[in-house]
């Protein structure tokens, strides 16, 4: 689901009085006279113990202890790196765990070697009993207010999804929106897939409504097929003169989403050559309009979304190895709406309530036999083709004075597109789309080829090359 796993997949210490300790060390005789030494001074914790590496990874993964008291000396062959570099692993697995080092090496710098690989404190062997005990209680106490303080925070970021209409019953989609919460958190490049209609935008724009950059502007930018040198005027904004056409200065949306998001929506559309000119914004954090010479910077977080496979994508050549790494630190997938079923009857009311609310229509909900016709059909439009019928299905609704909503208000088409059966590749497809388009806005435009340009928001030079390939096709 995601190339970086967020905090929720980690594994969490238990909570409660009985905190768990455990002591790795490879003396146990040591081991056993330190811990009755700590139960005689009132200490009443779960207490374990591991004589090396292996056997204490695996008890930490099964007890998930609160506090781990490390001898750094695990093994004599290699010295302090042997505790040192199980610190890393410990932690690597249960972030959230206090570990307290034992050194017996008698300087400092081994026990500071120890907290750079996030050691809480170390004492020096043989260790002090009560200060021990203090310090595991300490630690213990530490470990239950941070356990309760990012459970509070992933409930209010719950909550917050929920009130954004973004909440779920199917396991795949709350791993989506676990990651979504974890990526408000932070400014990674975050890359979303899913098939068309699976709600990608609205993801995006959640993220950016949770993270600290909400009170910025949310700016949405979708190629749709554009030349390089009018897609880098968009990002970029340019001069006036900077090339025809240019009558005036114009900012750019990367300008536009300074502090903010930008949200590159079908990010495989990006012409190559843009591709590296983003590159370099992505990396520098500065820009120049076209056909200036003057450098900008923009702080923006950038999400970017498609409904391509990353394989696809770069087994095709559509991105730059480079770009893709770049944009992809973090990655989900959405499902579509057939893989989560028992969502569909409450993303249906919302969006009949939503409408209800917004035109002022009489509607409560759906009648049973509405429900059913709902959960019956495969939707392979996804979210986007559930939203249409519920709206339509509510607009039929009230116009037949009905407080819910029949199966007969719901017009939804028993058939699939024709997708998988087609001999045309997605590239011809869309082609055939360009042409088609080009042909029926000249039609529109009695053959006025610069209007027609205009109303595409295409280039003179693009719209003349793509008007050509239909003229052949059609000759």
């Amino acid at each position: 689901m995601t190339q970086e796993q967020s905090p929720t997949k980690k594994a969490k210490v238990k909570d409660g009085p009985a905190a768990n300790i455990l002591f790795i060390d490879d003396d146990a005789a040591a081991t056993g006279v330190l811990v009755r030494a700590l139960k005689r001074r009132g200490a009443c914790f779960g207490f374990h113990s591991a004589t090396n590496s292996t056997e204490a990874f695996a008890l930490a993964q099964g007890l998930l202890p609160q506090v781990a008291v490390v001898d750094l000396s695990l093994d004599p062959s290699s010295g302090p790196e042997s505790g040192l570099t199980l610190i890393e692993q410990l932690l690597d697995v249960i972030p959230e765990m206090r570990i307290i080092v034992l050194t017996g090496h008698g300087t400092e710098e081994v026990g500071i070697r120890a907290l750079e690989r996030g050691a809480a404190s170390f004492l020096h062997k043989p260790a002090d009993p009560g200060h021990l005990l203090a310090l595991i209680k300490d630690a213990v106490s530490f470990t239950a207010l941070r356990s309760r303080y990012l459970e509070l925070l992933h409930e209010s970021a719950q909550t917050a999804m929920q009130a954004l209409g973004l909440s779920t019953r199917n396991a795949l989609m709350r791993e989506v929106l676990d990651t979504a919460v974890f990526a408000a958190a932070n400014n990674q490049p975050l890359l979303i897939t899913g098939e068309t209609g699976t709600g990608k935008g609205v993801i995006a724009q959640a993220i950016h409504q949770l993270s600290h950059r909400k009170s910025n502007s949310f700016v949405r930018f979708q190629p749709f097929f554009s030349g390089h040198d009018l897609v880098a005027s968009d990002l970029f904004g340019h001069r006036k003169g900077a090339f025809t056409g240019a009558t005036d200065e114009r900012r750019g949306l990367i300008e536009e989403a300074h502090r903010g998001t930008l949200f590159i929506d079908e990010v495989a559309d990006l012409p190559q050559e843009t591709q590296v000119m983003l590159l370099h914004v992505l990396q520098e954090r500065t820009f120049r309009r076209i056909g200036s010479t003057k450098e900008l910077s923009s702080d923006f977080r950038l999400i970017t979304a498609t409904n391509r496979t990353p394989d696809e994508m770069l087994k095709k050549e559509m991105l730059r190895q480079d770009f893709f790494h770049r944009i992809a630190h973090l990655t989900l997938e959405v499902p579509p709406l057939r893989k989560r079923s028992e969502d569909i009857p409450q993303l249906a009311f919302h969006f009949a309530a939503a409408l209800a609310n917004r035109e002022n229509l009489r509607i409560q909900g759906f009648a049973a036999n509405a429900l059913k016709k709902l959960t019956r059909h495969s939707w392979p439009g996804n979210v986007r083709e559930l939203q249409a019928a519920a709206e339509g299905g509510a607009y039929r609704a009230h116009y037949h004075h009905r407080r819910f909503i029949e199966a007969d208000d719901l017009k939804i088409s028993g058939k699939q597109p024709a997708r998988a059966g087609t001999t045309l590749s997605f590239r011809e497809q869309v082609n055939a789309f360009e042409q088609q388009l080009v042909l029926q806005t000249l039609s529109e435009t009695g053959g006025n080829q610069t209007r027609a340009a205009e109303l595409l928001g295409l280039e003179r030079s693009s719209f003349r090359r793509i008007l050509k390939r239909a003229q052949v096709r059609l000759s």
